[in-house]
């Protein structure tokens, strides 16, 4: 299990790239696309992380949800329900089941 702790906002939101940081004794963000989810990049350090979050605005979570990173459809799902507040910060909203 992981946290999405970062997403870099695309026009269309599931095109987007969201940062997870996976439990663990040492840290580890993991770096992946929408819709896909078929490549990864990392695992990166999280100063590494950082310095990318900074370099391409990425926007932050303020309540990051935990997701299971090998599940493509928790993936999907998590990323439709994190929203931008503003152009640093990001929530995540869970629907309530109809």
């Amino acid at each position: 299990m992981g946290k999405i702790i970062a997403i870099l906002f695309e026009k269309k939101k599931e095109d987007s790239y969201i940062a997870i940081e996976l439990e663990g004794k040492t840290p580890e963000v993991l770096l992946t696309k929408g819709p896909s989810f078929e490549k990864w990049m990392g695992p990166y350090p999280p100063a590494y992380a950082e310095a990318t979050f900074n370099r391409w605005n990425y926007a932050k979570l303020v309540n990051p949800p935990e997701v299971n990173h090998k599940d493509k459809n928790a993936l999907k799902q998590t990323l439709a329900d994190i929203h931008r507040t503003d152009n640093q910060l990001a929530r995540y909203r869970q629907k309530k089941p109809d």
